[in-house]
């Protein structure tokens, strides 16, 4: 056994945390290239080799791929002396049986086997629902293992040699790609993702925190990232947190929004409430994503998901088929029912992904949601019902002054596969309308609907210019045959989340705590609720209530869904795209009107806002 040269301390709080996970170090880079359009390869340098086993989900792998793997370098080991040792195959005293890289290629490996057992062979992944690469690292004591201090290591294997590395390359079979995983980079609030959606847009991402730590999440940005500047603005800091130059978006009474890029996520969800009226009318839902990708733990250290959000003004306000309609009716008079109705429901979320930092928490949310796929009832399998829009453009409520427009005209949603299902058929009542926030409607086409045996429903929706605020809302009937206990077998492209699979996270929605209640929303409703009656009658004469601007839309033409063997494949290659900001006078309108009620109800001296009624007030955000 060899002598370890261990701080009494650190020893003391591994034996108090034996839970811990080490996190990968700063200077790790994982790196997967295409080459061309059956191959690629992942190099991952300085594999993690401070705890038994890592996995990392960066590295697609799919069912009939062709795996092989190059490895070699140096580890420290830690202890007295040169501990340096070859990462494949070191030698010294106890090397028979510790200080080796360790790898697990899913249906290829039993498990995880030395690494040495496996360089220089191709080996084929098999089928399986977890396609997930793992690396490990055989020890006694990781506490001190890393890549730091270099020496020429026992016996001098470790010599004029370089870090630890493993390397992939990857051959896909015939006709398939290679998937778009890929990362943002190596900070906490770096994103990292495995997949992309039919649009090349990351699917179900996470944090780089949770990629280091076992899907553990990350505490507030205020608490996790050191703050580069004595200022109490939130977005000063983040450059400590993320590699992504961020943008953020304020309004009058909050903010910042801070903003990354168009994602799509599928998961659980459950409808929450209606903001409070004269802050911004949103529609706000709660997504449970799953492994909880890319939430941030609350105030309190608690999660609760990430919010989906939408301005009813510009959406549901202008939607009139049925079920939309039913829906906008239920939330207005019954919003108990709606949330009844939608508990733990599937949802196919793509939007602005961003932190709202106008809550302290700065929680994880989709905001603006520019295509929303609502599994409305799914009660009857041969009746299955979806409430879908899709749009390229939209606001970030109340603590925003922009609107966010994606600068495409193609925008594709995947419905997914159902468990058990061996065919699906697209119902006649499927139906789509036109609608437009700017008070005309534009001539839009009816979207083109593939399905695909094993993948899933493709809608394909060809939207005007973002400046056009037009979109397309309607609904999906769809016929599920069933009759296998298992889905058809094939990796589902860009929606491996299948219906009715351990997705659904009933017990984690059953159990997770209420939503967060700091919203400024909140802050505002509250003082509303407290308004006398004469106070309440001047706020109702500064702030009428408003009707946008609808235009009566005929439903459009039905087009014949198309049935295919296979589905487009997603883009080899993850597309980022970052919405353009412009400004939204209406928000502004909106905030100012707000103002003026509040402080004419409360006599110029609004609680909490002692700033809002000066004569020249200025913002209020933080």
């Amino acid at each position: 056994m060899r002598k370890r040269m261990v701080p009494v301390i650190v020893a003391a709080i591994a034996i108090a945390s034996a839970s811990w996970i080490a996190p990968l170090s700063a200077d790790q880079t994982i790196q997967c290239v295409p080459n061309g359009t059956t191959q690629t390869t992942c190099t991952i340098r300085e594999p993690n080799v401070r705890q038994k086993v890592t996995p990392y989900p960066e590295v697609t792998l799919q069912t009939g791929d062709r795996v092989t793997v190059s490895a070699g370098g140096c580890v420290q080991t830690g202890g007295a002396g040169a501990t340096w040792k070859r990462y494949v195959n070191p030698s010294g005293p106890n090397a028979d049986h510790l200080y080796f890289g360790t790898i697990s290629i899913p249906g290829a490996t039993s498990g995880l086997v030395r690494i040495s057992h496996v360089v220089g062979q191709t080996l084929t992944v098999g089928a399986g629902t977890d396609h997930t690469l793992q690396l490990g690292y055989v020890d006694d004591d990781y506490g001190d293992n890393g890549f730091d201090s270099h020496d020429d290591g026992t016996e001098n294997q470790c010599k004029n040699s370089v870090n630890a590395f493993v390397t992939l390359v990857i051959v896909h079979p015939t006709g398939t790609i290679g998937g778009c995983g890929g990362t943002t980079g190596t900070k906490d609030l770096d994103l990292v993702w495995t997949e992309c959606d039919p649009n090349g847009f990351p699917l179900n991402p996470r944090w780089r925190y949770q990629a280091n730590h076992n899907n553990n999440l990350p505490a507030p940005p205020e608490l996790l990232c050191p703050k580069s500047a004595p200022v109490p603005s939130v977005i000063l800091f983040y450059p400590t947190c993320t590699s992504w130059q961020v943008t953020t978006d304020s309004g009058f009474w909050c903010g910042p929004h801070v903003n990354f890029f168009a994602a799509t996520y599928v998961a659980p969800f459950n409808w929450g409430e209606k903001s409070t009226n004269g802050t911004d009318d949103d529609y706000n839902y709660r997504l449970f994503p799953p492994n909880n990708a890319g939430v941030i733990r609350l105030t309190d250290l608690s999660a609760n998901g990430m919010e989906i959000e939408h301005d009813s003004e510009e959406t549901i306000d202008h939607f009139s088929s049925p079920i939309w309609s039913e829906f906008h009716s239920e939330v207005k008079n019954d919003n108990a029912a709606a949330q009844k109705r939608l508990t733990g429901k599937t949802a196919v979320v793509t939007g602005l992904f961003g932190l709202d930092c106008g809550h302290p928490s700065c929680a994880s949310e989709m905001h603006p949601a520019y295509a929303l796929a609502l599994n409305w009832d799914d009660s009857d399998l041969a009746n299955d019902t979806w409430a879908v829009f899709a749009r390229n453009w939209g606001n970030e409520g109340f603590c925003s002054d922009n609107q966010h427009d994606l600068q495409i005209t193609d925008l594709k949603v995947l419905i997914p596969w159902r468990a058990g299902a061996t065919s699906v058929t697209v119902l006649p009542d499927t139906a789509f309308y036109p609608f437009a926030n700017s008070g005309s409607a534009h001539s839009i086409a009816t979207p083109t609907i593939t399905t695909a045996a094993g993948q899933g429903v493709l809608i394909d929706f060809t939207l005007p210019d973002p400046s056009q605020q037009s979109g397309l809302h309607g609904e999906v009937y769809l016929k599920w045959g069933m009759g296998r206990t298992r889905p058809i077998a094939g990796r589902p492209i860009a929606g491996r989340p299948i219906i009715g699979q351990p997705l659904a996270l009933a017990t984690a929605i059953a159990t997770a705590p209420k939503a967060d209640r700091d919203k400024p929303e909140d802050a505002i409703g509250a003082l509303v609720a407290h308004m006398s009656a004469p106070q309440r009658q001047i706020h109702r004469t500064h702030l009428p209530v408003v009707a946008p601007a609808s235009v009566a839309t005929a439903k459009l033409p039905s087009r014949t869904p198309i049935s295919v063997a296979k589905l487009p494949a997603p883009p080899a290659k993850a597309r980022l795209l970052v919405p353009t900001l412009v400004p939204d006078p209406r928000l502004t309108a909106r905030a100012e009107r707000l103002r003026t009620a509040l402080c004419a109800a409360y006599g110029n001296a609004v609680p909490g806002y002692p700033a809002a009624c000066a004569a020249h007030p200025t913002a209020l955000r933080r």
